[in-house]
Formats: structure tokens, C-alpha cells, sequence
């Protein structure tokens, strides 16, 4: 579950949880992505490797 706060007065149907407007909520993923637009969408953690550049230096280079 995540920890994300709600932007928007609203009752999830499936469930009748109401959510209010200002409050932080632990809230399953599947409720966040069939009601995007009722949560506020924060720093999300990313797998993307850093970019990094590849040393071409001629130290490392061995040649025979």
C-alpha cells in the first residue's frame, strides 16, 4: 500500500471508503490507478540505472 494524499471529497464505490481532501491515506495500488485523478501523484521511486559515461582511458586499455 502506498502513503499518498487525497486532493478531492470522494467515496470509492467498490469499497464506500470515503476519502476526504487534505488527509493522507494508505491506499492499494489498484484503488490509486482506477482513481488517479482523486490522489496526489509524488515522488515516485524509479528503477532507471543512473546514466553514466564509460572511461575510454588508455591506463585501462591492455594490449598484447
Amino acid at each position: 500500500m502506498a502513503k499518498i494524499m487525497c486532493i478531492q471529497n470522494f467515496t470509492y464505490g467498490a469499497t464506500g471508503e470515503s476519502f476526504e481532501s487534505g488527509v493522507t491515506y494508505d491506499v492499494p495500488a489498484a484503488t490509486l490507478k482506477a482513481n488517479p485523478d482523486y490522489f496526489k501523484q509524488s515522488g515516485r521511486a524509479s528503477n532507471k540505472m543512473a546514466e553514466t559515461t564509460e572511461d575510454k582511458s588508455a591506463s585501462e586499455v591492455v594490449t598484447t
